[in-house]
C-alpha cells in the first residue's frame, strides 16, 4: 500500500473547510458553493483519493470516482487562480480495489494525469 503525502495547511487554504475523520480513517472535505457540493475523501494509508461532485437543486452526481495520487499534495496560487494539485493520478476502480489494481496504479511505468481541485468561484476537477 502507499502513503498520501500532504501538509494540512495546503489542505484547509485549497478547500476552506476543516476536514473530519470518518469511521474507517478517512480524512473527509465537505465544500458546498454555487450550486454544488464536491465532497473529497483523502485514504491516507492506501494513496487513494475519492471525488464526488453534486449538483444541489437536483442532487445529480456530476463525477464521481477514485485516484490513486503518486507524489504530494499540494497548494497553488499562480496565474492559474487557487487550486489543489493532486500530481501523477491514475484512476482506480472504487468498488474492487484489489492488490493487482494497486501494484499497476503506483507502477512508475503507468501512466499518470495532474489532477486540479478548486472551490472559487465554483468546485471544479480538472485532469491535465
Amino acid at each position: 500500500m502507499r502513503q498520501l503525502q500532504w501538509d494540512e495547511l495546503d489542505l484547509l487554504q485549497g478547500l476552506e473547510v476543516i476536514p473530519t475523520e470518518n469511521d474507517n480513517g478517512g480524512l473527509h472535505f465537505e465544500v458546498e458553493q454555487a450550486g454544488l457540493k464536491l465532497l473529497v475523501t483523502l485514504w491516507s494509508h492506501a494513496g487513494v483519493v475519492d471525488v464526488t461532485l453534486v449538483h444541489q437543486p437536483t442532487r445529480s452526481i456530476l463525477l464521481d470516482f477514485t485516484v490513486a495520487v503518486r507524489g504530494r499534495i499540494r497548494y497553488n496560487n499562480d496565474k492559474r487562480g487557487q487550486y489543489l494539485e493532486f500530481p501523477d493520478c491514475v484512476l482506480v476502480s472504487r468498488i474492487s480495489f484489489s492488490l493487482e489494481q494497486d501494484e499497476a496504479a503506483f507502477n512508475p511505468n503507468t501512466f499518470g494525469r495532474p489532477m486540479l481541485l478548486t472551490v472559487r468561484p465554483y468546485p471544479s476537477v480538472l485532469f491535465e
